[in-house]
C-alpha cells in the first residue's frame, strides 16, 4: 500500500471524490438517455436500502474501483475482515443508490456540490409550504438511531427533494452516512445540518458536479 494515505480525513477525500466521480458520471450518461446508464439506474434504484455485495448486479456500480486505502484489510476491524461490510462501503453504496433514486425522470442535475442536507431540506420546506412537516421530517432523521433507521427517513426525504428538483452534494453525503455509521465526528455532522437548515439559504447551488478536492472542508 505504497504512497497510500493512511489518515481518517485521507480516507475521507478518497470516498466523497470516488463518489462524487460515480454519480457525476452516470447522471451525466443518464440525462443524454444512453441506455447502459438508464439500465444502471434502474438496478440502483431497485438496491435502495439493501446492504452492499448481496445483489451482484450492483457490485460493479458501487464497489467497482474502490480506493485501495478505503478497502484494504489494514484499516478494517475485525468483523469487516470476516466478511462484513465497512461503513466505507455503506456509506458509497447508500449515496449511490440514493442518487439514482433523486435522479429519476429528472433533466436538471441532482447531484451538485455544495448542496448540503441542511441545506437542501430547509429549500424543500419553503418550496413546498409545509416547513413543520419537513422539519419533522428532518429531525427524525437526526434523531434516527441506527443505519436503517436513517436510510428510510433519508429516502423519504431524498423523494421529496426529488419532487421539487432540490439537488445535493451526494459525496459529501457518503462522508457524513461514513461519520454517522462509526460514530466517527457523528456530532459534528448533526450539527452542521442543523445550521445549514437555519441558515435558510435563498437559492441552492447551481456549481458543477465535482467531489470535494483534496483538503477541501468536508
Amino acid at each position: 500500500m505504497a504512497n497510500a494515505p493512511t489518515s481518517h480525513g485521507e480516507r475521507e477525500t478518497a470516498l466523497a471524490d470516488y463518489v462524487g466521480d460515480k454519480v457525476a458520471e452516470l447522471q451525466d450518461r443518464y440525462r443524454r438517455r444512453d441506455s447502459a446508464a438508464l439500465a444502471a439506474m434502474a438496478k440502483l434504484r431497485r438496491g435502495v436500502g439493501g446492504k452492499p455485495g448481496t445483489d451482484p448486479a450492483l457490485w460493479g456500480l458501487t464497489l467497482a474501483e474502490m480506493p485501495e486505502h478505503i478497502t484494504a484489510r489494514e484499516v478494517m476491524t475485525r468483523d469487516e475482515r470476516d466478511g462484513a461490510s465497512t461503513v466505507w462501503e455503506r456509506a458509497a453504496y447508500d449515496a449511490i443508490t440514493l442518487h439514482a433514486l433523486h435522479q429519476q425522470s429528472r433533466s436538471d442535475r441532482m447531484h451538485r456540490r455544495g448542496t448540503t442536507i441542511g441545506t437542501a431540506t430547509a429549500v424543500l420546506g419553503a418550496r413546498a409550504g409545509a416547513q413543520d412537516a419537513v422539519r419533522a421530517r428532518f429531525h427524525a432523521l437526526g434523531t434516527a438511531s441506527d443505519h436503517d433507521a436513517r436510510l428510510i427517513h433519508l429516502r423519504g426525504l431524498i423523494s421529496q427533494l426529488r419532487g421539487y428538483d432540490i439537488p445535493l452534494d451526494y459525496a459529501r453525503l457518503a462522508v457524513d452516512l461514513c461519520r454517522l455509521d462509526d460514530g466517527t465526528y457523528a456530532d459534528r455532522v448533526l450539527l452542521a445540518w442543523g445550521r445549514d437548515y437555519h441558515r435558510r439559504p435563498a437559492t441552492t447551488s447551481n456549481t458543477d458536479n465535482t467531489a470535494p478536492a483534496p483538503g477541501d472542508p468536508l
